[in-house]
C-alpha cells in the first residue's frame, strides 16, 4: 500500500462529451478527500464551465508544477493513457485510467466500479509498472513512443518495399503494407492485429511484426533490449511513413534508414491490487 494521494492530475477523453457525465462525479470525490486537481489547458477547453465550479482544481501550464503529484487519473481509452504517459514522462507519476472507451486494454477501472476503485486508488492500493519505450531515428530527428513506431505505406495503393535488419543482420527484405515495433503496453494494440504475440507488460524487450507481408515465411520477433533495429526503405522512387504512437510525425525517404531501439523506463502504469493485463486480454480483447 502507497501513500494516500493528496494531489492528481486529471485528463479526459479528446471528445468532451465522452468524458462530461463522469468528470463531475470524480471531481466530487476529489474534493471530498481534499484532494488537489490539477489539469492541462486542454481540460480547461474543453470543461470550463463544470471546472470553474470546483474550488480544488487549478490550471497547470509549467512541469515543475507537477511536483508533488501522486497520481495522473485518465478519464478514457487508451488514447487518453497514451497523452498521459507523453504529460508524464520521466516524472515518476503514476496513470490509472477509467475504462470510458471501446477497448481500454491499459485502464484499470471500469465505469461502474467508480466508487470503490477510485476510493482504492486514492488510498494507494495499487500496483506500479514500469514501461519502456522506444526510440526511433531518422536523418534529422528523432522520437520517443510508448506505444508503437509503425512505417506504413499511408493511403496509397503501392506496397511498401522494406528491408529489416537487427544489429546489422539483414532479416528480411519484402513487400508489405508495413511493419510495427511495439513495446510492451503496445503489444496489445496494432502490433496484435497485425500477428504479433501479447507481451507481458514488464518484460525488457520489444516485438516487431510485418502487416501484409507477401512471403509466408515472415514471422514476428522479439527483440532483446540491447537490439538496434533498422528499416530500411529500399524503393527508388516512393517514400513511406513513420507512425508515432499513432500520429504521422515523418516520411522516410527512397534508400532511407530508421533505426529503432528500447528505451529506459520512462512510464508508471498503475493498476489496482489483484488487476493484470493478462485479465484486460481475456476480458476485453477474447
Amino acid at each position: 500500500m502507497r501513500e494516500p494521494v493528496k494531489r492528481a492530475l486529471v485528463l479526459t477523453h479528446t471528445r468532451a462529451e465522452v468524458s462530461a457525465p463522469i468528470l463531475a462525479d470524480v471531481l466530487t470525490r476529489l474534493l471530498a478527500r481534499d484532494v488537489a486537481v490539477l489539469v492541462p489547458p486542454s481540460e480547461w477547453g474543453k470543461h470550463s464551465v463544470l471546472l470553474d465550479t470546483y474550488p480544488n482544481v487549478a490550471l497547470t501550464t509549467e512541469p515543475r508544477e507537477l511536483e508533488g503529484v501522486g497520481l495522473c487519473l485518465v478519464l478514457g481509452g487508451d488514447g487518453t493513457m497514451l497523452r498521459a504517459f507523453h504529460l508524464t514522462r520521466d516524472r515518476e507519476i503514476p496513470v490509472a485510467g477509467i475504462n470510458l472507451g471501446r477497448v481500454g486494454f491499459l485502464t484499470t477501472l471500469r465505469r461502474d466500479d467508480l466508487g470503490e476503485g477510485l476510493d482504492r486508488l486514492l488510498d494507494g492500493d495499487f500496483v506500479l509498472h514500469k514501461l519502456h519505450g522506444l526510440e526511433a531515428e531518422i536523418p534529422g530527428a528523432t522520437f520517443n513512443a510508448d506505444n508503437d513506431v509503425v512505417v506504413t505505406k499511408g493511403d496509397r495503393s503501392h506496397l511498401c518495399s522494406l528491408s529489416l535488419a537487427i544489429n546489422g543482420v539483414t532479416l528480411f527484405e519484402v513487400l508489405c503494407d508495413g511493419v510495427v515495433a511495439a513495446t510492451p503496453a503496445g503489444s496489445s494494440a496494432y502490433s496484435l492485429a497485425a500477428g504479433g504475440p501479447l507481451m507481458g507488460v514488464d518484460v525488457q524487450a520489444y516485438v516487431i511484426s510485418l502487416v501484409a507481408p507477401h512471403a509466408l515465411g515472415v514471422r514476428p520477433i522479439v527483440a532483446a533490449p540491447g537490439d538496434t533495429l533498422e528499416v530500411t526503405n529500399v524503393a527508388t522512387d516512393f517514400e513511406v511513413f513513420v507512425d508515432i504512437d499513432g500520429q504521422r510525425l515523418a516520411a522516410l525517404a527512397p534508400q532511407a534508414t530508421l533505426r529503432i531501439r528500447l528505451g529506459g523506463p520512462h512510464a508508471l502504469l498503475a493498476l489496482l491490487q489483484g488487476d493484470s493485463l493478462y485479465r484486460h486480454f481475456r476480458d476485453r480483447l477474447l
